[in-house]
């Protein structure tokens, strides 16, 4: 054999060697696990949650003062209205809401309700003296829902329909007239359920299996409402005597709040 030979043999049989070696890791080489895919999230079916949040607005009001006149002096005959304040409102919310989803496609349509206890108030200077306040105590509203899924486990939505709100308004102020010994007090107070409409959109998310969490706003406009308030005023003057007087004030609301929430559901 000579040396051509051996090296042509070598050659052959470290080929059929590696060829071996290829073929056997090939054998009991493991197959990596295909990623797990995760169903897309389904949102029909009831469901129940909680939710804080921040609300502002304002209550704006004017006073009747011709029909007050005419009330002590029905030949007066007189009408207009004057302005008495606008009151900017803001505080903290909160509360429940409950509601059904069902969804074809990625469209999503629900009935929602929502109730909120309410801090949101203000107070502001109003018919030259006084200091009036407003405060709105509560909120519920009931919409409907219309939203598209985004992705597997998102949801974008918009949602409509009417709402009621606590509200109370007051008027007061203590006087005094330091050079004639006069002093006097001045308390009016007026509380309204009122009902009005609302707007909002919002986002939410299914953060885990029966869980979602949720950003929304919404705009609440309840109008303008016609109250009379009870107004007491009394007081005093030195050396003369004391005396009070007891009227109703006419006065018109308009109103609107606008509102931020964040929450989380639980669905069935």
């Amino acid at each position: 054999m000579n040396r051509i030979q051996k090296i042509a043999i070598a050659t052959v049989a470290l080929s059929a060697l590696s060829f071996a070696e290829a073929a056997f890791a090939a054998d009991f080489s493991v197959k990596a696990p295909p990623v797990p895919v995760s169903p897309a999230y389904n949102w029909t079916g009831f469901y129940v949650g909680g939710h804080v949040g921040a609300g502002w607005g304002t209550a704006e009001a004017t006073s009747n003062v011709g029909a007050l006149i005419n009330g002590f002096l029905p030949s007066a005959g007189v009408g207009f209205n004057l302005p008495v304040g606008q009151t900017q409102m803001n505080g903290f919310m909160g509360g429940a809401q409950a509601g059904y989803n069902w969804q074809s496609g990625v469209m999503v349509y629900g009935v929602e309700g929502d109730f909120s206890w309410s801090g949101i108030k203000g107070s502001t200077a109003c018919l030259l003296v006084l200091n009036c306040t407003a405060e709105v105590k509560w909120i519920g509203d009931i919409t409907g829902r219309v939203g598209v899924t985004v992705g597997d486990r998102g949801l974008l939505y918009v949602k409509g329909g009417g709402a009621w709100a606590d509200s109370s308004y007051t008027a007061g102020q203590n006087l005094t007239i330091g050079g004639l010994g006069a002093s006097g007090v001045v308390n009016g107070a007026v509380s309204d359920t009122r009902f009005g409409g609302v707007l909002g959109a919002g986002i939410e998310y299914a953060f885990m299996p029966g869980w979602s969490a949720k950003l929304e706003y919404d705009y609440y406009d309840f109008g303008k409402t016609d109250l009379s308030m009870p107004v007491v005023a009394s007081g005093a003057i030195a050396g003369v005597g004391a005396g009070s007087v007891k009227f109703n004030l006419p006065i018109n609301v308009n109103q609107q709040v606008h509102t931020i929430r964040v929450g989380a559901n639980y669905h069935f």
